[in-house]
């Protein structure tokens, strides 16, 4: 595992997911997102992997962000939180992602899905 941590976010590396973190009340930009996509990509080269983002502390995900510049490789997406309001924005934001999607309430539960993934 590698962590890596930025004013506005932390990458947690494992071999096949990475989780992503964002800060507390960051919008979450195209740019932004693009600092943290050129991050992952140094990070997993051409090697598949999956995101998980855990949306532990209230921040706003732009549209942009899903329906520009998504990482080839980049095969499945997670998003972790309790809350139902971010289940709700996720709903939205799945019709904007055109691979595999899922929502978790445990980060765990996200993670086996992660590792389960490449399983298959």
């Amino acid at each position: 595992m590698n962590i890596d941590t930025e004013q506005f976010y932390e990458l947690e590396f494992h071999d096949s997911f990475v989780i992503v973190t964002i800060s507390k009340d960051t919008i979450l930009t195209l740019d932004k997102a693009n600092v943290i996509r050129n991050r992952i990509r140094l990070h997993f080269k051409s090697n598949d992997f999956v995101m998980i983002t855990h949306r532990k502390f209230k921040h706003k995900v732009t549209d942009k962000v899903f329906a520009k510049g998504q990482l080839k490789n980049m095969n499945g997406l997670a998003i972790v939180s309790q809350e139902k309001t971010e289940r709700d924005a996720a709903l939205i934001q799945q019709k904007l992602f055109d691979k595999s999607f899922a929502f978790f309430t445990s980060l765990d539960a996200a993670k086996s899905w992660a590792e389960a993934y490449f399983l298959k």
